[in-house]
């Protein structure tokens, strides 16, 4: 059986139980739920080279076709946002050192150069591609949405969180992540509003409904990171004014969240496919920006969303892998 880019949410998915493990853990006291996180890292970490074998194996015959898909093109940014996902929890799970702390910077870069390659390509495609309908939909957010979500690496791998990275690199993450977020927000307003019109219109997958979640969110991370760069003396950007805004995307994120998981509930029948997975990790990113603001506040209500989001990320976890499963049956 080929694989293809759309299975890259699976590795997403796997880590997502990952992250939740580890929030739960210490937002209550649990070492356990963290050695149940760990496990579930290297778990992800298996699944992710024997998808990226399937992958790479599949290109020599088919990339071509792939790279004329808009969606398998937005899904091939996914493969920059594991190598982000993978440097953070080894940070969080493995101890570091300044030899270690350079080996993700590396990776970082690595990440980030396949994530802005294939925004850039999907930026080209649809100026130049005659599209068609069934092409345009939320799926279109996902190279924005990974080029912001490099914040989960470098945020807490740079100073003032670790010491390990000089000040020259520093500055040039720092930039890095800045260029980002405003590529991000206007790519969100612009085929954000396109996806929209298309799925209201013609009524495409139920499940890429939850995507702008994981766009809001990943703005939202990146704005209550945005205090961090004071480090540098370059900018100055008030606390008070990151959290302000923050909670203001937190507020479209519940929203949309609760449509989608209306919609969820509502199409719980359908036939199984892979497309089920798109509810799982932009409610994943949705969590970890609640974990945030509840650090940030310490109110309950970002607790709350964080503990409903969680059972809810298990609950779309085991409905997608029975998804799976049945596909690879149908398909072996």
């Amino acid at each position: 059986m080929k694989l293809g880019s759309e299975w890259f949410p699976v590795i997403i998915g796997t880590f997502a139980l990952s992250l939740i493990s580890w929030m739960n853990s210490i937002l209550f006291n649990l070492p356990i739920l963290f050695d149940v996180g760990k496990v579930i890292y290297f778990i992800a970490l298996v699944i992710f080279i024997i998808i990226f074998y399937g992958w790479i194996s599949r290109i020599t015959t088919n990339w071509r076709e792939d790279m004329e898909n808009l969606n398998r093109i937005s899904f091939t940014a996914f493969l920059g946002v594991i190598l982000f996902i993978s440097g953070f929890f080894f940070m969080t799970y493995v101890e570091i050192n300044y030899e270690i702390a350079y080996a993700l910077l590396v990776l970082y870069f690595l990440g980030y150069s396949i994530v802005f390659l294939v925004n850039v390509y999907l930026g080209y495609k649809l100026f130049t591609k005659d599209v068609r309908q069934n092409e345009i939909s939320y799926a279109l957010l996902v190279p924005a949405i990974a080029l912001s979500a490099n914040v989960i690496l470098s945020a807490p791998l740079l100073p003032p969180s670790l010491p390990f990275i000089s000040t020259y690199f520093v500055k040039i993450v720092y930039f890095i992540m800045l260029f980002s977020v405003g590529i991000t927000f206007f790519q969100v307003i612009f085929i954000g509003s396109i996806a929209f019109l298309s799925h209201v219109i013609y009524k495409g997958s139920s499940a890429t409904v939850m995507i702008p979640v994981g766009a809001a969110s990943v703005l939202a991370i990146n704005v209550l990171v945005f205090p961090s760069y004071n480090y540098l003396h370059l900018f100055y950007f008030p606390p008070e004014s990151a959290l302000t805004i923050a909670i203001m995307l937190w507020g479209f994120e519940m929203w949309n969240s609760l449509v989608a998981l209306i919609i969820a509930v509502k199409h719980i029948k359908d036939k199984p496919s892979l497309t089920s997975w798109a509810y799982v990790f932009p409610l994943a990113i949705s969590s970890f920006s609640d974990f945030m603001l509840y650090q940030e506040t310490s109110l309950l209500v970002f607790k709350a969303t964080e503990v409903a989001f969680s059972l809810a990320i298990i609950l779309l976890y085991a409905y997608s892998l029975r998804n799976t499963i049945f596909v690879l049956k149908n398909k072996v």
